[in-house]
């Protein structure tokens, strides 16, 4: 009988995975899928380095201390980096970075720039709320549409009239039941906004996956296909025999643990199936000519484009284009565009190249490499709550269960390695009681 299994390669059972292997724990990884990492996904092709999934790490001194301890070496983002431009009106508008570029910028009118001084006078809320309904009333319809709408379409690909201001973004919730404004919180903290180096790995992404497991045992394309509690163990059916732990982490996404959850609770299987993944759509273009300095652009949805937004990815990291050509990364679909996962291959390459085109005067695409995921981001919509309750429940129910993933804990990377110590110290605390 194994000490734990843990179901799901993505960063979230790694991590895990790889902190328990530390305390020499018996662990064990299954993977349905021939490769590991979720949706960490680096390809190489034509002279370009591609990822398919997330871009980047935002790495603070914990995951720094994380990665150094892994002996993965992180690359750092350009300089560059922290110039990001919003399109508005066909052009492209960099985001202020002090007060007096906030006063120049013609990102806002004068009547919008005048409410973000008066926020000051705004009380909080306790409830849970839709962003945008927060935003209204704080700042108005133009800073939600060209500030607050673009920035949630790049984390979460996202609709703020849905998304939970205290469940999507827990720090801002929080700051502002303490002060009421977030001017106020801003000028009485002076910074609430996550910390950290935006890096990546010298060969992409995938390189963050690839070693965590050179120190686990990992057996991929071998699906669980059915999981029950039977005494005090946990019986799981894999790919040609059944095993048997004394605990299970299961480390994938909801709807993924909702099939695996349904011989231990059908009812709270049925819940986490209800839980929201909009499709969302990457294209990787290499392109011959230059490109702007800087992190990439978001396109706010009243602009009437399909793009959510691109990012400089060779502006950002050495070696991901040939010399001569550039690489963005750009994003399609989301909650507020899901046919877009119905388009052909033709049909989103045409969009991309029209839309680079009134952007940023792309003329010619000299390589293009389409990655489609069907439910891409969980959403953490109003009333997100009771799925985090149902989750703590589980594990309150059925000893030696664990949850966890981007759906639980914050949908970055480096909230899931953040994550993975507090899991990880649960399911040892566990096998220490049943000992």
């Amino acid at each position: 009988m194994r000490e734990v299994v843990i179901v799901g390669s993505g960063i979230s059972g790694l991590s895990v995975a790889y902190r328990l292997k530390k305390k020499d724990i018996d662990v064990v990884v299954y993977e349905k899928d021939d490769y590991i990492g979720g949706t960490i996904k680096t390809v190489i092709q034509n002279g370009y380095l591609m990822e398919m999934g997330p871009q980047t790490l935002l790495a603070n001194e914990e995951v720094l201390n994380f990665l150094k301890e892994i002996g993965l070496k992180p690359v750092e983002a350009s300089p560059w980096a922290k110039y990001r431009f919003i399109y508005k009106r066909r052009k492209l508008i960099s985001l202020p970075l002090s007060p007096r570029e906030f006063l120049m910028s013609p990102l806002l009118s004068l009547t919008s720039k005048l409410k973000v001084f008066l926020e000051y006078f705004k009380k909080g809320v306790e409830d849970d709320i839709p962003i945008a309904d927060f935003v209204r009333n704080h700042f108005g319809d133009e800073f939600l549409n060209y500030i607050v709408s673009p920035f949630l379409s790049g984390v979460y690909a996202g609709d703020p009239e849905k998304l939970s201001l205290k469940y999507a973004t827990p720090k801002l919730y929080e700051v502002q039941r303490k002060y009421g404004s977030l001017i106020k919180a801003f000028l009485k903290e002076k910074r609430f906004t996550p910390r950290g180096k935006l890096v990546s790995f010298e060969e992409g992404m995938s390189e963050l996956p690839k070693k965590l497991a050179q120190y686990l045992e990992v057996h991929t394309e071998n699906v669980v296909l059915r999981m029950r509690k039977h005494e005090d163990r946990f019986k799981l059916d894999v790919r040609g025999k059944k095993i048997e732990s004394k605990s299970v982490v299961v480390a994938s996404p909801a709807y993924t643990s909702s099939y695996l959850l349904k011989e231990i609770s059908f009812s709270a299987s049925e819940e986490f199936d209800r839980i929201d993944y909009p499709p969302v759509v990457v294209v990787n273009v290499g392109v011959v000519g230059d490109i702007p300095q800087g992190f990439g652009f978001l396109v706010p949805r009243v602009e009437g484009k399909r793009i959510l937004g691109a990012m400089f990815m060779s502006k950002l990291f050495p070696g991901r284009a040939p010399q001569g050509k550039e690489l963005l990364s750009v994003f399609l679909g989301g909650a507020t565009d899901r046919d877009v996962i119905h388009l052909s291959d033709e049909e989103i390459i045409e969009t991309v190249e029209r839309e680079l085109k009134e952007i940023l005067n792309i003329k010619n695409l000299d390589y293009v490499k389409i990655e489609r995921w069907k439910r891409a981001i969980p959403q953490y919509n109003v009333g997100y709550g009771k799925f985090l309750e149902l989750s703590r429940d589980m594990e309150k129910d059925y000893p030696g269960l664990f949850l966890t993933g981007n759906w639980l804990h914050g949908v970055s990377m480096g909230d899931s390695i953040k994550a993975s110590e507090k899991i990880a110290k649960k399911v040892e605390e566990f096998l220490r009681s049943q000992a």
